[in-house]
């Protein structure tokens, strides 16, 4: 059964006026919740096949924190669309392939618009998390039966939303 993690890339510095918005770091704070995303998906104890994230410094710098916690290393593919993407459907139907857990990490308004697409309901505790909004350095993990060549807005289920601690 494929599994879909989505990850919003931690806090970021905001954009100075010789600095683009694609360039910003993550702050201190950011390299942080980083760093606790990954510890969260590490507890999960589910390998990762493969990587979907954006080319911004800020979501590179964000899976540089997951992969210090993280005991495994999947294919990575940093995508110049997943940038400025408003849905990250077409992405993952295009590049999942084969696998079967997939981590994309991006930027919002795409990811709360792509998870809350993605979600056959969002009832419970984490549905009204996600419903609410999806924070920096937030998880959303979702199950489906199918192909991600097939997959459609409504046919995912919502396992967990996480809102990793920060140490």
């Amino acid at each position: 059964m494929p599994r879909l993690i989505l990850l919003r890339h931690a806090t970021a510095e905001r954009a100075g006026a010789r600095q683009s918005d694609h360039e910003r770091a993550l702050t201190k704070e950011g390299r942080k919740e980083a760093v606790a995303a990954g510890r969260a998906i590490a507890d999960l104890g589910e390998p990762i096949d493969i990587v979907l994230s954006s080319d911004s410094k800020r979501t590179r710098e964000t899976w540089d924190g997951v992969t210090s916690e993280i005991g495994w290393r999947p294919e990575v593919r940093f995508l110049p669309q997943l940038f400025e993407a408003h849905d990250y459907l077409p992405t993952l139907r295009e590049q999942a392939g084969r696998a079967s857990h997939v981590l994309l990490i991006g930027h919002n308004p795409a990811m709360h618009d792509t998870a809350v697409r993605l979600a056959a309901g969002l009832s419970g505790r984490d549905g009204a998390k996600l419903r609410s909004g999806f924070p920096k350095g937030a998880l959303a993990l979702f199950d489906f039966d199918g192909e991600w060549t097939s997959l459609q807005p409504g046919r995912m289920r919502l396992v967990a939303f996480i809102e990793p601690e920060v140490r």
